[in-house]
């Protein structure tokens, strides 16, 4: 945890969205063929564009990717690294399970009970999946890597205000 007395360093601007996107018991992830996060399963997202929102940004990846229109995003919290980088965390409901093939690798649903313990999967997002996927307020996932590339401390903290995103 956090000790009260330390200053914590957030990071100037979050520049990325990932969301989770849940049809039933299975959540869409994407088997990414370029970094970062090569040969791992993740989320769907991306870069926010110049002048676009984070949940813009978000509706804009998630078509890109995998061709979903979604009717809605739900602001889950914001993940961040080292102090020095973040992204806006999201989940929807598909309204189908039928998607296109993506350039940046394979997409596949897969149920949430394998994404809990599969080894090929981002090894950050089990420390925050089920809050994630929960009725809980946003919160802040903060992670610390080493040197290495392996997670070294993760701390769930209170979302400053300044980064609540509107839902839409």
């Amino acid at each position: 945890m956090t000790d009260s007395g330390s200053a914590r360093r957030m990071p100037a601007v979050l520049r990325y969205t990932i969301c989770f996107i849940r049809h039933g018991d299975d959540l869409l992830l994407l088997h990414r063929r370029r970094p970062p996060n090569r040969g791992l399963w993740n989320g769907v997202g991306g870069k926010i564009d110049p002048g676009e929102t984070p949940v813009a940004a978000c509706v804009r990846e998630v078509r890109e990717e995998t061709g979903l229109v979604l009717p809605a995003v739900r602001f889950r919290g914001i993940v961040t690294w080292d102090g020095a980088e973040g992204m806006y965390l999201f989940t929807a409901e598909a309204p189908v399970r039928e998607v296109l093939p993506c350039d940046e690798g394979e997409l596949a649903w897969k149920p949430i009970s394998w994404v809990r313990q599969a080894a090929d999967v981002v090894a950050n997002i089990p420390y925050y999946l089920d809050h994630m996927l929960g009725g809980e307020p946003p919160v802040e996932h903060a992670f610390t890597y080493g040197v290495d590339g392996r997670i070294r401390a993760y701390e769930r903290l209170p979302l400053d205000p300044a980064w609540v995103v509107a839902q839409r």
